[in-house]
């Protein structure tokens, strides 16, 4: 459950939404659910009540934390890479990437527009065992990271596809994880079938 809270950027939004359920509160509006509602002052057994609290129901009050469960619903965590926030690390990526591909450019655009995680790092070969030089990097605590290629169109040739065929698998042997990320697909649904490296966005 930590490593979520740590990991998931959606983890402590879908928290305090079930928590305003629980509270007898909608979670889109804040407004009170009349139907259960209707009998629960401060407090009640079916939302923060319990026998075991019974000495803090006269400092129970419901009503106090809505607000604070709406704004952290609306929450978005930002977990710092190599000690910079989202923003520096998304500058450091710019000046490191390769300047002779758009779209490798694009696609991190897409990813800091989108609010998806940003890559550890960029340019980076991740293995001397292997020749290939991932155009960005996810690191994973305690095992081999994340490889990601942007394949623009020069890698639809035969001759490109068996190559890349064989680092990548060369690369898949040694632990690490490979995504290719196509030219002629939509990003988003090319991240969105990998929502556990690049988390789930705003969209």
């Amino acid at each position: 459950m930590l490593e979520r809270l740590v990991e998931d950027t959606d983890a402590v939004p879908d928290i305090a939404r079930r928590a305003l359920e629980l509270c007898h509160f909608d979670p889109d509006t804040g407004e009170e659910k009349k139907s259960s509602a209707t009998e629960c002052e401060a407090g009640c057994y079916d939302c923060l009540l319990s026998f075991s609290n019974q000495l803090q129901h006269r400092d129970i009050n419901r009503r106090l934390i809505r607000d604070y469960l709406m704004t952290l619903k609306a929450s978005r965590l930002e977990v710092p890479v190599a000690g910079r926030t989202r923003e520096e690390q998304y500058a450091w990526l710019q000046d490191r990437i390769d300047p002779a591909s758009s779209l490798e450019r694009e696609f991190l655009r897409f990813l800091c527009e989108s609010e998806y995680r940003l890559p550890s790092d960029t340019q980076v070969r991740p293995t001397t065992d292997v020749p290939a030089q991932p155009d960005f990097f996810y690191e994973r605590d305690g095992m081999p990271g994340v490889c990601i290629f942007v394949d623009g169109p020069q890698h639809d040739s035969a001759r490109a596809a068996q190559r890349d065929e064989s680092v990548r698998s060369e690369l898949e042997n040694h632990g690490f994880r490979v995504i290719a990320i196509r030219h002629d697909r939509p990003f988003a649904e090319q991240v969105g079938e990998h929502s556990d490296v690049f988390g789930s966005g705003s969209e």
